[in-house]
């Protein structure tokens, strides 16, 4: 990561999270009973001692090389839990979450586990990132399209219970009804979203990018989709 760091100028944002799945830990070939929100902030604390020039190991010399700024790369907890949220304060700069439901009062209720959670911990107030999985189009088309990447994505979870999901997970819709979702969370101090595809159609692309291109020039310096 500091590597990374060094690559993009300084530029790079790392988010770290304890993840849903036992095959990402069962990939690389550690141990799914280390998937606690205490390991995860262990790893968290290994890496910051090593950015710090800490000799952590038998080396001749620190693990290198030294990030662009001093601490590390700015790091973002992926959660959607408030304790973990809270427990992040004391080592992240933010959250990078996710809303399946696109339920804005209820994101701005975890920004405000987040928020107050940063102060008590005396730190500037946290960078506020949340995600959805988007389709366009007309509700039928756009809904399906969600249904059949859910399926394919959620392939963990018991196929009845993707279903139940279906309808009313991510957005699925037009161009003007994104442009008002995006306003709703830019309202509630949302900094940044993450736009998640669901089709492999180019196309889709380039309108979301429309719409967030107009979004961005209208709302002057708002939320940056």
């Amino acid at each position: 990561l500091a590597t990374g760091d060094m690559l993009c100028g300084g530029r790079l944002t790392v988010g770290v999270g304890v993840g849903g799945r036992h095959e990402d830990y069962l990939a690389v070939g550690a141990d799914p009973s280390t998937q606690t929100i205490r390991e995860m902030e262990r790893r968290v604390a290994v890496m910051k001692r090593v950015w710090a020039g800490e000799k952590i190991t038998d080396s001749v010399v620190p693990v290198g090389p030294a990030p662009v700024h001093s601490g590390g790369p700015r790091l973002l907890v992926g959660t959607i839990g408030p304790k973990t949220l809270r427990s992040a304060a004391t080592w992240a700069d933010g959250l990078a979450g996710i809303t399946l439901d696109l339920d804005v009062a209820k994101q701005n209720e975890l920004f405000d586990v987040g928020r107050t959670a940063w102060a008590q911990a005396g730190k500037p107030d946290p960078h506020l990132a949340t995600s959805f999985w988007f389709a366009l189009g007309s509700p039928r088309d756009s809904r399906a399209q969600m249904h059949r990447h859910l399926r394919h994505y959620m392939n963990w979870i018991p196929a009845e219970i993707v279903d139940a999901m279906a309808p009313h997970t991510g957005f699925a819709g037009s161009e003007d009804e994104l442009a008002q979702l995006l306003g709703r969370f830019a309202a509630v101090g949302t900094y940044e979203i993450h736009l998640i595809p669901t089709s492999s159609d180019l196309d889709q692309l380039r309108r979301v990018a429309d719409v967030v291109a107009d979004f961005s020039a209208d709302s002057n310096g708002g939320t940056t989709p």
